[in-house]
C-alpha cells in the first residue's frame, strides 16, 4: 500500500513536469510566431495593408479630382511584380487645354525600374507606410471599388490658354470686310486659311448677317461710320454729332445680335474716326459692351490710337488694303507688300473684300503666303501682341 502511494506521487510529479513543459513550449511558440511576423509579415498581410493604404490615398484625393467612369468592381490582373510610387508632377498632362497640377500613381514592372533593392517600397510622405514589393501570382486580382461612377477632369485652373506663336515666322492677319451672306461664308471657309470675317450688322440690305456669323468660330463686326466723301453710305451709319444715347443704342443692338463678338472695325469712317468727341462716345459704348476697336485706318487723322491708349486697349490698325484695285496681279503685289511689312515689324494686318478676284488670289497664293508668314486670326494676333 505504501509502495502504491509512492508510485502515485511520482506519476503526479511527472505529469506536473510535463504540463509545465508543454506550457513553456506553447509560450515559446507564441513568442516565436509574434517575432517572426514582426520581422517578416506574410504576403497576404502585406497585400492587404497596401490595398488599404491605396484606398486611403485615393479617398483623400477625391476632393482634388474624380475618377473615370468604371464599373463599380473594376478588376485588374496583376501578372508581375509592380512598383507603385506617388510622384509629384507639376503640369502632369493637358486635357482639353487645361493643365492638371498634382500627383499621379505610376505603376511599373520591377524590371523597368532601375532599383536593385528587392525591398522596393511604396513611397508617399502623407498617406502610405513603407512596404515590401507586392508580388502577386497570375491568378490574383486587385479590385478597386468605386462608390460612384464619375469622370476624371483636371483641377480648375486660372491659367489662360497659351497663344504663343507656332513658329518664328512673321504674323499676318487677313480680314475680309463686308461679309453678309452665306455665300461669302462658304467662300471664306473653302480657302482653309485663318481668315477673319468682318460682318455687317443686320439691316434691310443684310437681313441674314447675324445668322451668317454662326458659320464661324471667330468673327468681327464691320461697323459703318461716316466718311468724308462717300455717297453710298449704309442705313445704320453712325455720324459725327450723333448723341451718346444713339451710339450706345446701336452698339447695344450689335451686342444683342452678335453675343460672341469682341472685335469691331470700321466700314468707311474717315470723318467719324477723325472726330475725337464722336469717337470717344463710341469707345465709351465699346467699353460698356466689352468690345475692342480695330482701326481700318481710312484716314491718317484717325483718333483711334489716342483713344485706345486712354481706354487701356492695345491699338492695332490696318496696314494694307489688298484689293482696292480688282486685278489679280495687283492683289498679289499688295499681299507681297503685307508680307514685307510683317517681316519688318513682326506682324501686319491686311484687309480685303469678298470679291471673286480676291478669293481666287488667296487660293492660288496660299502656299506662298504660308511659306513666309503665319496667317493668324485677328483675335490671336491681338492677344499675342497685347
Amino acid at each position: 500500500m505504501e509502495q502504491d502511494k509512492k508510485n502515485s506521487a511520482q506519476r503526479s510529479r511527472a505529469l506536473l513536469y510535463v504540463g509545465i513543459l508543454l506550457c513553456i513550449l506553447v509560450v515559446a511558440m507564441a513568442i516565436y510566431t509574434i517575432a517572426s511576423n514582426y520581422k517578416n509579415p506574410s504576403k497576404a498581410h502585406n497585400q492587404t495593408r497596401i490595398i488599404e493604404n491605396i484606398d486611403r490615398y485615393f479617398e483623400s484625393r477625391r476632393q482634388d479630382f474624380t475618377i473615370f467612369d468604371v464599373p463599380r468592381n473594376l478588376e485588374l490582373n496583376i501578372t508581375d511584380e509592380v512598383k507603385i510610387q506617388m510622384l509629384p508632377t507639376p503640369n502632369f498632362t493637358k486635357l482639353d487645354g487645361d493643365e492638371f497640377d498634382g500627383e499621379f500613381v505610376e505603376i511599373k514592372r520591377v524590371d523597368e525600374v532601375i532599383n536593385n533593392d528587392t525591398n522596393s517600397t511604396i513611397n508617399n510622405s502623407k498617406d502610405l507606410n513603407s512596404n515590401p514589393n507586392l508580388k502577386a501570382n497570375p491568378s490574383q486580382k486587385l479590385v478597386i471599388n468605386s462608390s460612384e461612377n464619375t469622370k476624371i477632369k483636371p483641377k480648375p485652373t486660372n491659367k489662360p490658354k497659351s497663344n504663343k506663336p507656332k513658329s518664328n515666322k512673321p504674323k499676318l492677319a487677313i480680314i475680309i470686310d463686308d461679309i453678309s451672306t452665306f455665300y461669302h461664308a462658304k467662300k471664306i471657309k473653302s480657302l482653309n486659311l485663318n481668315i477673319t470675317p468682318s460682318i455687317f450688322p443686320p439691316n434691310d440690305n443684310y437681313p441674314n448677317s447675324a445668322r451668317v456669323a454662326r458659320e464661324f468660330e471667330f468673327y468681327m463686326i464691320h461697323l459703318p461710320l461716316e466718311a468724308m466723301n462717300y455717297q453710298a453710305q449704309e442705313k445704320n451709319t453712325l455720324k459725327v454729332g450723333d448723341s451718346s444715347a444713339k451710339i450706345e443704342s446701336e452698339i447695344s443692338k450689335i451686342r444683342s445680335n452678335f453675343p460672341k463678338a469682341i472685335y469691331i472695325n470700321n466700314h468707311t469712317g474717315s470723318k467719324f474716326t477723325s472726330d475725337y468727341d464722336s469717337l470717344k462716345k463710341l469707345f465709351i459704348a465699346f467699353k460698356k459692351h466689352n468690345m475692342i476697336f480695330i482701326d481700318s485706318y481710312t484716314t491718317k487723322d484717325s483718333k483711334a490710337k489716342i483713344l485706345s491708349s486712354e481706354f487701356g486697349n492695345k491699338y492695332l490698325k490696318r496696314d494694307v488694303f489688298i484689293d482696292n484695285t480688282k486685278d489679280e496681279k495687283a492683289i498679289i503685289n499688295k499681299l507681297k507688300e503685307a508680307i514685307k511689312i510683317a517681316q519688318k515689324s513682326g506682324f501686319a494686318i491686311a484687309i480685303g473684300h469678298p470679291y471673286e478676284q480676291t478669293f481666287k488670289v488667296l487660293k492660288s497664293f496660299k502656299s506662298e503666303l504660308e511659306s513666309q508668314v503665319d496667317i493668324m486670326l485677328l483675335r490671336d494676333l491681338y492677344e499675342i501682341y497685347n
